[in-house]
């Protein structure tokens, strides 16, 4: 009898599981996450370190719907990098997150095999404990096999109530293996590859009644060997290791399209640093310059500025980033002073230092051009100042501006500069070029096959005939 009442209890029990159990659900609205993913892969020869660390910014549009017994999942993501490269794709994944399919086959090497935390089939209680496996293989590469393998053991750290709804807090560790080679020139046969291994900690936060992960952690440090080829034409086999993290959590509609809006204008520069290292717009119109900057971390300013005569008589500025609350500031001249409203602070009033001055932030230098223009062109260096509403400084030094052909050159030395600005401003009001903008040595230049680079390009042809 006891046996028979025992056998009952348990059945009771795995009713009440299975009915409890969470799944992925489809959703009525569209789901926006940003994702921030900082990441360095190395390798070490000799006494040198050979890498350059990431710090990539997105933000995901998602659409989750039914598809049979499994749910489709649209993800349209924006990178708020210099390049702004936007992709969709299509994943299958089922009730429990397991993903099937990507853009319709099986998930390759480098693709999002694991999307979304993995549910197990029980309900969500406090304590519970499960383990899984994820492997990808792709039988192609330079060297060897590429692998992608993750074994996690997950345990429900608390269940808890948060703003109406129910939460699952799910923490996991877990060895990664991590396996792949690139091609750096097919036709020579030289290729980098990599095999490492490491522990790996995440946490998971579920939304038990809305079926939806709600945010997501994860850390990885992975070491082992790879190789690099040689000056000499040989493979070296070195250290390797990536090392890499990434946060992501659900945002509001309204933070999403803040965090992606667009940038201002078509006349498009990039500043130069090894690589681009700043995105830049400008639209001008009559008295008015509206900017935009994009940093390849995340960080995105647009600026519209007024003038009179070519002096500064408001500017307004919205920067955002990964932080939750944007930066917005205002300023509008008053005789010699400026009065500045930011977002989160009182509102303050600061002198004009000298009689020639503009307002731009580092890097932003076509919100001086209308200031250069209205100064004669003879190439006399005398004081100059520019407010930096970011920084909430004045930089003081000099500058000077003389003619350039048809055109005009422009130039200062601000506060600390150990190297002077240049400005290559056309008649038309258009600044072509800079050089040592920020950071120092830096080059400012159109994008590549724009009318603008080509104009450019001729600039200086004739630059180099007449001298």
């Amino acid at each position: 009898m006891r046996g028979v009442v025992a056998a009952g209890l348990c059945l009771v029990v795995l009713a009440h599981q299975v009915a409890g159990q969470v799944t992925y659900r489809p959703s009525p609205d569209t789901i926006f996450v940003l994702l921030v993913n900082p990441y360095r892969m190395y390798w070490v020869r000799g006494g040198d370190t050979l890498s350059q660390p990431v710090h990539e910014v997105s933000v995901e549009a998602q659409r989750w719907d039914r598809d049979g017994q499994d749910l489709r999942v649209a993800v349209r993501q924006l990178l708020l990098n210099v390049q702004r490269r936007s992709k969709v794709d299509m994943f299958t994944v089922t009730s429990l997150g397991a993903v099937e399919k990507v853009n319709g086959h099986a998930p390759g090497l480098n693709e999002r095999i694991d999307l979304v935390l993995r549910l197990p089939r029980r309900a969500l209680v406090t304590g519970l404990t499960w383990t899984d496996t994820l492997r990808s293989l792709q039988r192609s590469g330079p060297s060897q096999d590429g692998l992608y393998s993750i074994t996690r053991d997950y345990r429900v750290s608390r269940v808890f109530d948060s703003a109406g709804t129910r939460l699952g807090e799910v923490s996991a560790t877990g060895i990664v293996h991590y396996r792949d080679s690139w091609w750096m020139d097919s036709t020579a046969g030289t290729f980098v590859s990599i095999d490492v291994t490491g522990p790996d900690t995440e946490r998971f936060v579920f939304d038990m009644r809305q079926g939806r992960l709600v945010s997501r952690f994860w850390s990885m440090n992975l070491t082992g060997r790879g190789t690099l080829p040689s000056d000499s034409g040989r493979i070296d086999t070195t250290a390797a290791g990536l090392i890499s993290a990434m946060t992501q959590m659900v945002v509001s509609p309204d933070r999403a399209r803040l965090l992606v809006r667009p940038l201002p204008g078509l006349d498009t520069s990039v500043t130069l640093n090894t690589g681009p290292v700043l995105l830049h717009t400008v639209l001008k119109q009559s008295q008015d310059i509206e900017a935009g900057m994009a940093r390849n971390d995340g960080l995105v300013g647009t600026a519209h500025a007024r003038f009179a005569g070519g002096r500064a008589e408001s500017y307004e500025a919205l920067w955002t980033d990964t932080a939750a609350a944007p930066r917005q500031v205002s300023i509008k001249r008053d005789g010699d002073s400026l009065r500045i409203r930011e977002s989160g602070r009182n509102d303050t009033t600061i002198a004009i230092p000298v009689r020639w001055w503009g307002i731009g932030d580092y890097a932003m230098n076509e919100l001086l051009v209308p200031t250069f223009l209205v100064h004669p062109a003879d190439g006399e260096a005398i004081p100059f100042a520019v407010y930096r509403p970011y920084s909430r400084h004045w930089d003081v030094g000099t500058a000077s501006l003389r003619p350039l052909g048809e055109n005009y050159l422009g130039s200062y030395r601000l506060g600390g500069d150990s190297l002077p600005t240049y400005l290559l401003i056309t008649k038309d009001g258009d600044l072509l070029y800079a050089e040592n903008s920020g950071p120092t040595g830096a080059q400012r230049v159109p994008a590549e096959g724009s009318l603008r680079r080509a104009r450019l390009e001729e600039i200086l042809r004739t630059l180099l005939r007449n001298h």
